[in-house]
């Protein structure tokens, strides 16, 4: 069965997600270590259907959580507490009480605020917290502004040069037990260099503190290594595992990544169907698809591009249009002057690469239910999310 069956038979919107994609994107990861101790800490954030997740532990990936909720997906997915590391820039009292109760691999600390937090909550609690700091290099990803985390003017970590510092402190915490450094730059990342002096700048921070006495085990490269949305190039993940390997492998300690995107974003599309088409003398052609922002809002959000394709094509030169959505929302547009080919009422649409930040961000504005998900493994598939009803969507209001 094809695109065509799948959309008749659930209906659009909907995601479809390919496993064997999936399998494929870990395994050119995995591999390129080479036999460098590592773990791949899938990013949850990316995309945490349960179907999706299963996947990845069943390949041997370890968990990257940033919320509780992530936390507790991935130990019913199956992951080992000592397989979770959870991050996030701001944890509640609430998450903090139950990450250092669970015995997480580690907490990455944010700030001093929060490590005195966590501190306080283990000796409370009569154990010890593994925990991570999470040092800001000051280095720019070249990505979007509004997914770049390594600059000094971003929300996230402490300064490097104030980690030191800190990574003494938490040595004489009774609660604390410090194990790794984290780094992570940004998302959506297509050049090797940040991602080089990013791993660079946290193995020298490592040799510094083992000098003084702080023995680490892990360093955690943070994710972000970036796909093709537009078909132009990438950095190859195989060769940014190389790099990881030659920056990190004169510390011998081990390497922890957070990739998401790349594992799971072009394993996904969204289908649509096109409700209308409309232009008027001097005026702009527009198709408008059953899908919006509330399924798609990476383009609203920061003018992401993401190829669109008929599934059947029509015959016709391609020409200009605007796809929009049904949302009453300006920004509620997939793309702005793309060259499509002829379609007409009811066709279906594809939209690619989808599989991060498609699903995970989608929500419920102007009361319209979640769309399903999809999964295709080996030819055939199965529905892994059904599409909620308005009662579903309405349940917890009086």
């Amino acid at each position: 069965m094809g695109l065509q069956d799948i959309a008749a038979a659930v209906g659009t919107p909907c995601y479809v997600y390919d496993a064997d994609l999936i399998r494929g994107a870990y395994a050119t990861l995995d591999e390129a270590f080479e036999g460098y101790p590592h773990a791949i800490h899938y990013a949850l954030k990316a995309n945490s259907a349960l179907a999706v997740v299963r996947l990845l532990h069943a390949l041997g990936a370890h968990a990257d959580a940033n919320s509780l909720g992530e936390v507790d997906v991935a130990t019913r997915c199956g992951f080992r507490p000592d397989q979770i590391i959870f991050t996030g820039v701001g944890k509640s009292a609430a998450e903090i009480d139950r990450a250092v109760s669970l015995g997480l691999l580690a907490i990455n600390v944010e700030s001093p605020g929060e490590l005195d937090r966590i501190d306080q909550r283990a000796v409370a609690q009569g154990t010890v917290a593994r925990v991570a700091l999470r040092v800001n290099p000051d280095i720019d990803a070249r990505s979007h502004p509004h997914i770049s985390t390594g600059l000094k003017s971003n929300k996230f970590g402490v300064p490097i040069d104030e980690a030191p510092a800190l990574f003494r402190e938490m040595a004489r915490r009774k609660g604390l037990r410090p194990v790794g450094a984290h780094v992570h730059i940004g998302s959506q990342i297509t050049t090797l260099d940040p991602l080089t002096r990013a791993a660079e700048a946290v193995v020298a921070l490592a040799h510094a503190l083992r000098a003084e006495g702080i023995a680490l085990q892990h360093l955690d490269m943070g994710g972000g290594l970036g796909i093709s949305y537009d078909g132009g190039p990438v950095v190859n993940p195989a060769d940014y595992v190389r790099a990881l390997v030659t920056a990190t492998r004169a510390s011998g300690l081990q390497i922890a990544i957070e990739p998401g995107r790349v594992l799971v974003g072009p394993a996904g599309v969204l289908l649509t169907t096109v409700v209308d088409v409309k232009q008027f003398p001097g005026a702009k052609r527009f198709v408008v698809v059953d899908a919006g922002m509330t399924e798609l809002m990476r383009p609203a959000l920061y003018n992401a591009f993401h190829r669109i394709e008929p599934v059947v094509p029509r015959a016709g030169e391609p020409g200009p249009v605007d796809v929009v959505g049904p949302i009453c929302e300006s920004t509620d547009a997939y793309a702005r002057d793309r060259l499509l080919a002829p379609v007409e009422v009811g066709d279906l649409l594809a939209v690619r690469d989808v599989g991060a930040y498609g699903a995970g961000m989608a929500h419920t504005y102007l009361r319209r239910p979640l769309s399903p998900e999809v999964m295709v493994e080996r030819g055939e598939w199965r529905v892994i999310r059904r599409r909620q009803t308005l009662d579903e969507l309405l349940s917890l209001e009086e």
